[in-house]
């Protein structure tokens, strides 16, 4: 897929693809966080606050991860694997994990003020309560 960028309501577009700092095959989601878009593809994760300059995130240890899903709450952004929920925090490029190991594979979550739901196979509908040290 492409991704392009109008500043005139639509009337012209520019495909700002090639922007984005990795190589990828399809987008996987969408996000924004106050005037920053998170761009979540099969490849990775990029972000831009202008959608000209694009900066690739990272977890822990330096790997791109690649989520289904993402979801904000004020200007931390979420992301879902398989396995785990991540959070990426305003002015930072690094996914920090949201939840511990889980006993089923991720289908769904959402995020509310502190709290984190999270929808699993067979496991049912986790709680988990956000505290300001992730």
């Amino acid at each position: 897929g492409d991704l392009l960028q109008s500043f005139d309501e639509g009337d012209t577009w520019n495909d700002i693809t090639a922007d984005i700092p990795f190589s990828f095959e399809k987008f996987e989601a969408i996000a924004f966080a106050g005037p920053t878009v998170y761009v979540a593809t099969d490849k990775g994760i990029a972000y831009s606050g202008d959608g000209t300059h694009w900066h690739a995130t990272t977890d822990a240890e330096g790997s791109p991860l690649v989520v289904s899903r993402l979801a904000v709450e004020g200007t931390t952004v979420y992301g879902q694997t398989d396995e785990h929920v991540y959070l990426l925090k305003a002015g930072s490029h690094i996914w920090k994990r949201a939840t511990p190991e889980l006993p089923g594979s991720v289908i769904s979550f959402t995020v509310d003020s502190n709290t984190l739901y999270v929808g699993t196979a067979n496991r049912g509908v986790l709680r988990f309560t956000l505290d300001g040290s992730l």
